[in-house]
């Protein structure tokens, strides 16, 4: 490249970056100055003048609503008396309906939309009153449902054998299995008519579900895979049988004799308000209320809910357009961030990439593009970045045991499912002897260790005599292993009716619930909630813990000198250190930390999933430690930190905002599969290919 070629090009990427960071400042100076005109006295004023008048719209809307069908009505008699009725088509019948209900609905909305001598100060005052009446029973109904929640969640999680502690027994049996089995629930006797009927639903249901698996085909549940879309951990609330307190009642009293106030005043501002029927009356009364709640949201809450019944007509044009921009501040505000964000990557490109890798760069601007346009959608960012330490925590060890593999030289270890299936053998353990809580997961650590360090040192033995070859001999050996286990977990000896097929008497299945086992013992302990983020503190802690012990013993002189037969195995052979012995230590403790991994994956997932549901967790591992910044060839700590972080922060908020912008959604098995193939894809050519024999 010549002189001046190089001359133009940098002042084209000078002026470039001037463009961007003053579209970035413009807009951040917008949405500051939106922000500040929400909180002016004028703008609240004008919010208040439009609330009124949202719903007087509101009212006015049930009698254009009657009217119209009304008019419907009336156009389908007239339409069938004509003498060519038979002869016409939908369409036409319908067009013709259209236009007579078009044309009754103008008149209507003409007539109703502004009426005349409305006394706004008078309405303005009972529509304060019923807004604390209404902001008081939502308080208190808030309170009561989020205890109502805790409780149903504990019973869920903590009541084992719906049908065992149901069938042939007593109402007061039923109670009082369900209270010792949560403590809590006995403080709720205003709940133990609905939870003994819960109960009995619950039985029915895990009966119906059991007899559904078992009549299945083999083929069908062996298949059965981990999916993204079904890792919340959250249970969905129920809330039939919620049973609402005296204080409850007193408050939603208040707030019907409070819109019954309105409502009088309403009907002598429309008196046609009288006509409507209980259908369109209470169809218009959810519609004021909707409105008149949305007074103790944000600005832009309100304004939308004003917006949406034309309120906004009662202002000057002017001030009706200054309100439309300023309430799309907070949209400016995420636009100018994007913005900035790609002007500052932008310009300092060479440094970033040259410290941080240009996939893991894009993969960090993504995510925090993914922030911003969750927030553009009102997704629940703070559950998400919940959502996100729980994968962490969950996915967080299974990526870990992706690293002594790499030290030690035989790349990615695809053979992991054999720890996997190692952890899994240890948990269906623990449910055919009943073993539940804390000891529970020890137990399956434990044996889930011993289990995989044989199991690991003979699939060692075969990647040390196919040198050069590993990552492609471990993909063949750990799908395989899957295969031979579909087999195993029909053959081997386990009575225990839970975690059997009941019609054949023997064989397990394929998905086992540990609710009533170690189900979310470590999410829970020390979990603590900030800011509105849930951090589930013993998988995250768990899951550091075995970073911290995997970075000593990376620095202690046996892991100094597995690392170097990974970096370069001729040499350290040359040093007198013995290369296959170190391999070994490296693919046993990989296949250690599957184990491990696996077992602290089911206790967050809630369940165990057998047969051909462990094959892919090799990919997403792998996946996850190399958008850390790993490569086939070296990794370390941070590479399995910052990837577990960055995958599972993708994933998890691409899943959203891809619901969120495109109908349907369900793509976010889609992205994992792209996301998880196309990394390795990139790390394997980045690679070169080379032999490490």
């Amino acid at each position: 490249m010549t002189k001046n070629s190089a001359g133009k090009t940098s002042l084209s990427r000078r002026i470039l970056s001037i463009v961007l960071f003053t579209v970035a400042a413009v807009l951040l100076i917008v949405s500051i100055g939106g922000y500040i005109i929400q909180g002016t006295a004028g703008t609240k004023a004008q919010l208040n003048t439009m609330r009124t008048r949202a719903v007087l719209h509101a009212a006015s809307g049930g009698l254009v609503d009657q009217i119209a069908e009304a008019a419907n009505a009336s156009a389908l008699k007239e339409i069938r008396k004509d003498p060519n009725f038979r002869s016409m088509g939908t369409n036409e019948i319908q067009r013709r309906k259209d236009e007579v209900v078009a044309k009754a609905r103008a008149e209507a909305e003409a007539l109703y939309a502004v009426p005349e001598n409305v006394d706004n100060d008078t309405i303005e005052q009972k529509i304060s009153v019923l807004e604390e009446a209404l902001l008081e029973r939502d308080e208190i109904m808030s309170r009561e449902k989020e205890a109502y929640a805790s409780v149903f969640t504990s019973v869920t999680e903590r009541v084992s054998g719906w049908v065992a502690i149901t069938e042939g027994k007593t109402p007061d049996e039923i109670w009082n299995a369900m209270t010792a089995a949560c403590p809590e629930l006995g403080s709720h006797a205003e709940l133990k008519e609905g939870m003994i009927s819960m109960a009995g639903q619950m039985a029915q249901k895990e009966a119906e579900d059991a007899a559904k698996e078992e009549a299945e085909t083999g083929t069908d549940d062996a298949s059965a895979e981990i999916s993204e879309d079904s890792m919340s951990s959250a249970a969905e609330v129920d809330y039939t049988w919620f049973v609402a307190s005296g204080a409850l009642n007193t408050a939603s009293e208040k707030a019907e004799e409070k819109y019954a106030d309105l409502w009088a005043e309403l009907c002598n501002v429309i008196p046609d308000l009288a006509t409507l029927d209980d259908k369109t009356c209470e169809s218009v009364r959810t519609d004021i209320q909707s409105i008149i709640a949305s007074a103790d949201e944000s600005f832009n809450i309100r304004y939308k809910a004003y917006v949406s019944e034309k309120a906004d007509e009662i202002l000057k044009p002017e001030d009706a357009g200054k309100l439309r921009v300023v309430s799309n501040a907070e949209n400016f505000l995420l636009l100018g961030i994007a913005v900035l964000l790609l002007a500052l990557l932008y310009t300092f490109w060479k440094p970033v990439t040259r410290k941080m890798g240009v996939p893991r760069s894009i993969i960090l601007l993504f995510f925090i593009y993914l922030l911003l346009t969750a927030q553009f959608y009102k997704i629940n960012i703070n559950l998400m970045l919940g959502d996100i330490l729980e994968r962490v925590g969950m996915y967080g060890v299974l990526a870990l045991a992706m690293l002594p593999g790499i030290q030690c030289g035989i790349g990615l270890n695809m053979g992991m499912t054999i720890g996997c299936i190692s952890g899994l053998f240890a948990i269906v353990v623990s449910l055919q002897y009943n073993m539940t809580g804390a000891p529970a997961l020890i137990f399956s650590l434990v044996l889930g260790i011993l289990v995989a360090i044989p199991l690991g040192w003979a699939y060692s033995l075969l990647l040390n005599r196919m040198k050069g070859n590993e990552m492609t001999i471990s993909t063949y050996v750990g799908f395989s292993f899957v295969s031979l286990m579909c087999i195993g977990w029909m053959a081997l000896p386990f009575n225990n009716p839970k975690i059997i097929w009941m019609l054949a008497g023997h064989g397990l299945r394929v998905t086992h619930g540990l609710l009533g086992s170690f189900a979310h013992v470590l999410d829970r302990f020390l979990s603590f909630k900030i800011f509105g983020v849930t951090v589930p503190s013993g998988t995250v802690l768990f899951f550091l813990v075995c970073c911290l012990l995997i970075w000593i013993f990376s620095r202690s002189k046996l892991g100094i000198r597995m690392t170097a037969v990974g970096s370069n195995p001729r040499f350290a052979e040359a040093s007198g250190i013995n290369v296959d012995s170190m391999r070994t230590l490296g693919t046993v403790l990989s296949t250690v930390l599957a184990a491990i991994g696996i077992v602290i994956y089911s206790q967050s997932f809630g369940y165990a999933q057998l047969y051909n549901a462990p094959r892919q967790l090799g990919f997403i591992a792998a996946s996850a430690i190399l958008i850390g910044g790993a490569t086939t060839k070296k990794a370390s700590v941070g590479h399995v930190l910052i990837g577990v972080f960055l995958f599972e922060g993708v994933l998890c908020m691409g899943q959203q905002v891809a619901n969120a912008a495109i109908a349907g959604g369900g793509l976010s098995e889609v992205m994992r599969i792209m996301i998880s193939n196309g990394i390795i894809l990139y790390a394997l050519t980045q690679s070169g290919g080379d032999s490490r024999g």
